[in-house]
């Protein structure tokens, strides 16, 4: 076996490794929350999976999560296309659904939480072989901007509603550290991005040969500082580009919001409030999107049951699953449409190519 082959057959493995860890985990989650729950009397004190899936869908609220998710999906493809746009690079709104929509699939269901974002570099880098760091850029600025746009959510329109008096985060301590908590992540993440602006180039870098000699990490350290520089002279682009997170994001708060109510509980009361899923969703979103399993397969549904508990300690967590197992059928079907149409839609050349083939010949 060749040095080469050895690489891949264990990245095949790993690649195996994590669907069974998903699974397995998300088998984990049903098998522990699938019966109602009792107390020492006898007295039911919660709804388990099994009670909440036995009654019959709301199919037209299934629909519309549908729908909401296709508009999520929508918008991160056009702020995707202005990130591009904003650094000159030739490319069509056409292309940035195309391979936007491939990038979809990879993120739902093959291993890795931005395996999706890799093959949308790729194909990217390759159509702009002259400035592939630029074009990488674009990708990596794309998820920066959709993770902050929900750390904003979670913390800057939360808080203001905190500070508003509504009574279900006023009312729940728990709620009002993860308000915090993502008030300050937004804070240095803001902070952080103007500050690279009174950097001299020298200084600047410096610190991209500081990060990249740092192990394993250094390459990657190296993009993100090079991607913040490229985009930190182009304050407009972030701007739309955070304008458009918060339609994405706010259609993705209903989607949950929805989701929830597919399959509700007797006691309605266990459902959160807008307000309330405003804190939490954020919160599990950002976890799907960082953990390196399919889709956050497992890890994204106890994430989201252990939130909801949160809200509604005496039976939420069964809620707050069925909500995002709704979800997650809506994301494996809409993402293999996605698939379908990426392979039904012919790919453009290049921008650079078409001007050159469209010259007339020499004489």
């Amino acid at each position: 076996m060749t040095a080469d082959a050895q690489p891949a057959k264990s990245r095949s493995w790993i690649g195996v490794a994590k669907y069974l860890v998903a699974f397995a985990l998300l088998a984990l989650v049903i098998w522990l929350n699938w019966n109602d729950k009792f107390d020492e009397t006898g007295k039911q004190t919660a709804k388990g999976l099994k009670s909440l899936l036995n009654q019959r869908p709301d199919f037209g609220l299934f629909a519309l999560v549908a729908a909401l998710w296709v508009g999520v999906l929508a918008v991160q493809y056009v702020r995707w296309y202005g990130l591009v746009r904003a650094l000159d690079l030739p490319f069509t709104l056409r292309n940035a659904f195309r391979l936007g929509m491939v990038g979809t699939f990879y993120n739902t269901f093959l291993p890795g939480a931005i395996g999706g974002d890799f093959v949308k570099a790729y194909f990217i880098a390759q159509g702009h072989p002259a400035r592939k760091p630029a074009a990488v850029a674009t990708v990596v600025a794309d998820r920066l901007l959709g993770l902050f746009g929900l750390l904003v959510f979670g913390g800057v329109i939360a808080g203001v509603m905190w500070a508003a008096g509504d009574p279900n985060i006023t009312g729940n301590p728990k709620l009002q550290i993860l308000v915090v908590v993502c008030f300050v992540l937004v804070a240095i993440g803001a902070i952080g991005f103007v500050g690279i602006g009174f950097l001299t180039h020298k200084t600047a870098d410096q610190i991209a040969g500081r990060l990249h000699r740092i192990r394993k990490a250094g390459p990657t350290l190296a993009e993100l500082w090079f991607t913040a520089r490229q985009y930190r002279a182009r304050p407009k682009a972030i701007l739309v580009g955070v304008g458009l997170s918060a339609v994405a994001h706010t259609l993705m708060l209903f989607t949950f919001h929805f989701a929830v109510r597919v399959f509700p509980p007797e006691n309605l009361a266990l459902i959160g409030s807008l307000s309330e899923h405003l804190v939490i969703a954020p919160i599990g979103f950002i976890v799907q999107a960082i953990i390196p399993l399919p889709g956050g397969l497992g890890v994204s549904e106890l994430t989201f049951g252990g939130l909801y508990e949160f809200l509604r300690p005496d039976g939420g967590r069964a809620v707050g699953l069925t909500g995002r197992l709704a979800l997650r059928v809506v994301e494996w079907v809409i993402g293999g449409v996605c698939y379908a149409a990426y392979l039904f839609m012919k790919a453009e050349l290049p921008a650079e190519k078409k001007e050159t083939e469209t010259q007339p010949a020499a004489v």
